[in-house]
């Protein structure tokens, strides 16, 4: 097991709770405002340590982070609309079975919702899970 082991669970759950949004994973600094709705999947090593003495393990505390991108209208409250969709994720990144079979635990999350208001009205929501895992 290792990151790109949760990072491919992570994506695959963001794939399946949004299916019609482009996955930029591979490319994130890529996104277009035309290539809405679309997410981001980042999984980020924080601290690892041996899990006991002479082992070749290590228990690693792990940052998984879904941005999720979308556009709205002027009619719409856009921190509702993309709020709901990262609220979604983050239940379905708890939810998943895959991802919690490679985690040993979720420690806590993080929830931020930004908009931009504009011609074209964008918002994203960054949900962020941490969670430790022994590999």
């Amino acid at each position: 097991m290792s990151e790109s082991a949760i990072l491919s669970a992570a994506r695959a759950v963001a794939a399946a709770t949004f299916p019609t949004a482009k996955d930029w994973s591979d490319d994130p600094a890529n996104i277009k405002p035309e290539s809405m709705p679309a997410f981001v999947v980042t999984v980020t090593r924080d601290g690892a340590t041996q899990e006991a003495m002479g082992s070749d393990l290590e228990e690693v505390q792990l940052t998984i982070e879904v941005e999720v991108f979308d556009a709205y209208e002027t009619n719409q409250d856009g921190r509702e609309v993309i709020g709901a969709k990262g609220e979604a994720v983050r239940d379905a990144l708890k939810a998943d079975a895959a991802l919690d079979a490679l985690l040993d635990r979720v420690t806590g999350s993080t929830f931020e919702v930004d908009i931009a208001s504009g011609r074209k009205r964008l918002a994203r929501a960054t949900v962020g899970l941490l969670a430790e895992a022994t590999f």
